[in-house]
Formats: C-alpha cells, sequence, structure tokens
C-alpha cells in the first residue's frame, strides 16, 4: 500500500506560516507519492474573487520548495526499496530518452566507482516497468536490467535508485 496526495499551493489567503506548516506536513509523514501544484486563479469561481490572492511568483517559489520536500523523502522512500524483491508489470524496453531523463547512467557510473571495477557490471538492456502503487506517467519508474516478457508481470530485485525511479534486476 502506498500513499498518495496532492496539494494545492498559493490558494488565496494562504500565508507563509500555513505554508510552513504544509511543509513540516510533507517532511512528517513521508508520503511515497505526493504532487504539487501552484493554484491557477479562474475567473468566474469563488476562489478568484476571494481575497489574499498569491502571486504568481511566491505561488511558484512555494512548489518548488515543497516539491523539494518531498524530493528528500521520495529518496529516503527509494533507499529503502533497495535489496527488496519487489512485484512489477513490464512496459517495455527503456527508450535513451527516458533512460537519460532517469539518470541511470549516471547511477551506473556510480557504481562502477564504489566497486572498484572499470567496465559497468551492468551492460545489458534496460526494461520499463512499474510496481503496483505506480501511476503510469507520473510516479517513478523500475528500469530492468535484463530480459523479460513485455506485457507480464515479473518479480525483480532492486539494485539501487536515482531521485524517483527504481534500478532493478531480475529476481
Amino acid at each position: 500500500i502506498a500513499l498518495r496526495t496532492t496539494f494545492i499551493v498559493g490558494f488565496p489567503g494562504e500565508t507563509e506560516a500555513s505554508f510552513d506548516d504544509l511543509l513540516g506536513f510533507i517532511r512528517e509523514t513521508k508520503f511515497e507519492r505526493l504532487g504539487v501544484f501552484a493554484y491557477s486563479k479562474e475567473d468566474g469561481t469563488r476562489a478568484g474573487a476571494m481575497a489574499g490572492q498569491v502571486s504568481d511568483k511566491v505561488k511558484q517559489r512555494r512548489r518548488e520548495l515543497a516539491m523539494a520536500a518531498q524530493h528528500a523523502v521520495a529518496v529516503d522512500v527509494a533507499e529503502k526499496f533497495v535489496g527488496r524483491t519487489i512485484k512489477v508489470l513490464i512496459e517495455g524496453e527503456a527508450s535513451a530518452k527516458q533512460l537519460q531523463q532517469a539518470r541511470v547512467s549516471s547511477w551506473e557510473h556510480g557504481f562502477i566507482r564504489e566497486h572498484d571495477t572499470h567496465t559497468s557490471q551492468l551492460k545489458g538492456r534496460y526494461l520499463v516497468a512499474r510496481g503496483a502503487a505506480d501511476a503510469p506517467d507520473i510516479d517513478g519508474r523500475v528500469y530492468v536490467r535484463g530480459k523479460l516478457p513485455v506485457g507480464e508481470f515479473a518479480f525483480v530485485k532492486v539494485i539501487g535508485h536515482t531521485d524517483y525511479d527504481l534500478i532493478a534486476e531480475p529476481a
């Protein structure tokens, strides 16, 4: 079970103190999945007519701060998955763009340095997969080194992580 939520920051009347409370709540609650959106004023809505509108600059700053707080939580959550075996749905071969965005090659270079080897022990194709709690195109992904049937569920062992993504091998 993964707890998921979304917050809107910069709603009319939101103060620095209430936003600071939200940051504390994010750090304390440690949601595995959390999104943050900046409030968008819409003409003709009750909220659009409310006093205490927050400037766009402040809304964006608050969104960035809330996402930074969640980033620290996400890294901590990902670290706890290392060494565990999880069930994933294999979606297909990972594209070069996906691997670059997930910084998988940076992770591999760190693995090589940490294990004092001169070549990657992780050569091979990567598959992109997602766990039971991962929403498509929203949450982090699981990058699996090796060959597994696409469209099937498989058990994989998590061997590392980047910011929001896990790196695994077939179990």
